[in-house]
């Protein structure tokens, strides 16, 4: 991946990676409006739920659109949208109308998402995806790192309106980075048809794939557990470590420092082949990180351990992303991106509803004992089928469209 084409993934991937940082800064910035409000917790938790949850119910539904237009004209169209979307949420303060706006903005990444995924493989050619994956993977991560510091530092100095205003701009950004280099992603032949087959077809191609069935499965599965973190951390980190607010920023962003060490030494480094054996050790070290860090309530093994869970977290991700695109064929590829990231998301708003009653009745440790634990027993249990595979010869060919694709009339 050298000249050329990696400069050009290097701008789009910075693009995108400042895109995710906005995103982090509208929802810190608003949650702190919400907050100044004077409003409830369950009004927070809706906010969250609401920039989520189109990912998974309005991706799967909007996905034969991805595969349908030119990703990058789709991707700039899109933006712009959101821009504008943005600008909105500068001036509407009530909470019924941020959640709409902020529905809005999710489902224009419940189409951007898939379309990216699609672009990077005609940006570095067929040979690179991998590596593609992992650039784009980290400039994200690098994105979420920033997003919340930079939102809190501008909310300081100026107000909430200034950082949802730079919200704004990092879709602009996105917009004209896409319109400027001229990388074009076209459908292929037979990705058109009825819409509603076309949905199906996104969980019907997964769900052939005996390989891709099990592993998003056995992902999503480990994820209901896993996304428990994300509330019981806090019970932990102040009650089982006496730790103060700083010490819990730090240990909290050590998650995402592994996330982004992960696809930036580790992740390009890996090849096709092992994916499959890869997302089960990924699992394993996660599982195992959870428990062993809860088991030793100590400040420096639980910034290890957190450190592990986004190494792990990384690798999962990019793994499932890569035997998407092996295996897939490129007609449904878009809509396999969208319902597989609509499984997962929806499998870390699942887990994150877990979390609340865990950490009520457990405690922080037992909560993420718990975690640590089921995520290492949906793990294993999905082993046998998916260390029994290797990516490569018993693929499906990418080039052949399953029959309900080429000819979707049929039903």
């Amino acid at each position: 991946m050298l000249g050329k084409r990696g400069v050009v993934l290097t701008v789009v991937a910075a693009a995108y990676g400042m895109s995710s940082m906005g995103d982090q800064m509208a929802i810190v910035s608003l949650t702190l409006r919400l907050h100044d409000q004077g409003r409830s917790g369950v009004a927070i938790s809706v906010l969250v739920i609401a920039s989520v949850l189109p990912l998974v119910v309005i991706g799967p539904l909007a996905a034969p659109l991805v595969d349908r237009v030119e990703s990058s004209r789709l991707i700039v169209v899109v933006t712009v949208l959101q821009a504008l979307v943005s600008v909105g949420l500068v001036f509407v303060t009530g909470l019924a109308g941020t959640l709409v706006l902020l529905v809005l903005l999710g489902a224009g990444l419940a189409l951007v998402s898939p379309a990216l995924l699609l672009l990077v493989p005609r940006i570095v050619g067929p040979d690179d995806t991998a590596r593609g994956y992992a650039r784009l993977d980290a400039f994200r991560s690098a994105g979420n790192v920033a997003g919340p510091a930079l939102a809190g530092v501008l909310i300081a100095v100026f107000d909430v309106r200034v950082a949802l205003v730079a919200n704004a701009a990092s879709f602009v950004v996105m917009a004209v980075v896409l319109s400027c280099l001229k990388v074009r992603r076209e459908p292929e032949a037979g990705a058109g048809g009825r819409w509603l087959v076309q949905v199906r077809e996104g969980v019907r191609v997964l769900g052939g794939d005996r390989m891709l069935r099990t592993a998003i499965l056995a992902l999503a599965s480990a994820i209901v557990f896993t996304a428990v973190l994300s509330v019981a951390r806090v019970f932990f980190i102040r009650d089982d470590l006496n730790v103060s607010g700083t010490g819990y920023g730090f240990l909290v962003s050590g998650h995402t420092v592994g996330m982004l060490l992960s696809s930036t030494l580790i992740a390009p480094r890996v090849p096709l082949t092992w994916q499959p054996r890869v997302l089960v050790g990924a699992g394993v070290l996660m599982g195992t990180a959870l428990a062993v860090g809860a088991a030793v309530p100590v400040f420096a093994v639980t910034a290890v351990a957190f450190v592990l869970t986004g190494v792990a977290n990384s690798l999962q991700g990019l793994a499932i992303r890569n035997l998407i695109h092996a295996r897939v064929p490129a007609q449904v590829r878009g809509r396999a991106f969208a319902t597989s990231g609509a499984t997962l998301n929806g499998a870390n708003l699942a887990g994150t509803a877990l979390g609340g009653p865990a950490s009520t009745l457990l405690g922080g440790a037992g909560a993420l004992e718990l975690a640590g634990l089921g995520t290492l027993v949906v793990t294993l249990a999905g082993s046998p089928v998916l260390l029994r595979h290797t990516v490569g010869a018993d693929d499906p060919k990418p080039s052949r469209p399953p029959e309900q694709v080429a000819d979707p009339t049929q039903e």
